[in-house]
């Protein structure tokens, strides 16, 4: 009896689980059709439209400063702008803003196209997709959007970098971490921090974004030894906000020397 037993226990068993197989099977194969109908109903980028240049009208041809063609060149300009589909469509514009030509910017084109301006000068840009937006819906723009700025340059300031003495240590590279002392002024002459003197240094980590942007990139590249003066642009500083005495739009200028790389 036995034998039997087990074996009338066992049927039932072996049914159940080649049942249960099927039916993991089924729904496994139904969950990857749902999968496959609903991606294919989802709206899909259209492929980048690659055609167009990037024009670039002069109106009014500046007297004044000229933003450097250099890219390694970073320049904060004052402009007035507005922003067009090129079917004429608005959708934005300034009286006056401050923005930062750095090859980093968003709009590539726009970047482009400003540089050579000369201050006082109005130049419509055209940028095609490519350099703008790209093949994705942004906000109000829709995808592969050729885009028409006509902009008016009111002032540039140069991120000024200048080495007083050329260290000859270690250098100061992305993420490592540096001791330093320094005296920051506004460009009255009118000390606005410092480190004490016979105190300890400053340390930080370039790149961690623990200090302002100006510190970032202006320390990166220095040898210990080395002494820098850095004259930031606000948008590199505290921007429109300032900071304790420091008024809004404030460009800062430092003098760092770096002690320590570790």
């Amino acid at each position: 009896m036995a034998p039997f037993s087990a074996f009338t226990t066992a049927v039932p068993t072996l049914f159940a689980s080649v049942h249960h197989r099927i039916m993991r099977g089924m729904l496994l194969l139904l969950a990857l059709f749902c999968v496959s109908s609903f991606t294919a109903c989802l709206p899909s980028d259209p492929p980048l439209d690659t055609t167009g240049d990037l024009r670039i009208e002069n109106i009014v041809t500046g007297t004044g400063a000229t933003i450097s063609a250099d890219t390694n060149v970073v320049t904060q300009v004052g402009v007035q702008y507005s922003e067009r589909l090129l079917n004429g469509t608005f959708i934005t514009g300034t009286t006056t803003t401050f923005l930062l030509v750095d090859n980093l910017t968003m709009i590539p084109g726009l970047d482009q196209g400003l540089r050579g301006m000369r201050v006082g000068g109005e130049r419509t840009i055209t940028v095609p997709p490519r350099l703008a937006f790209g093949n994705r819906q942004f906000g109000t723009i829709p995808p592969n959007s050729t885009m028409v700025y006509n902009v008016k340059l009111n002032s540039t300031e140069v991120f000024l970098i200048e080495d007083l003495v050329v260290g000859t240590g270690a250098e100061a590279k992305f993420n490592s971490n540096v001791a330093v002392r320094y005296v920051g002024r506004l460009r009255n002459g009118q000390i606005f921090d410092n480190t004490t003197p016979g105190g300890a240094p400053f340390t930080f980590r370039i790149g961690a974004n623990s200090v302002i942007r100006g510190w970032d990139i202006g320390v990166n590249g220095m040898k210990v030894g080395g002494r820098r003066r850095l004259t930031i642009p606000s948008l590199l500083g505290y921007g429109s906000r300032g900071q304790g005495s420091i008024p809004p739009n404030s460009t800062l200028i430092f003098e760092i020397d770096l002690e320590t790389v570790f």
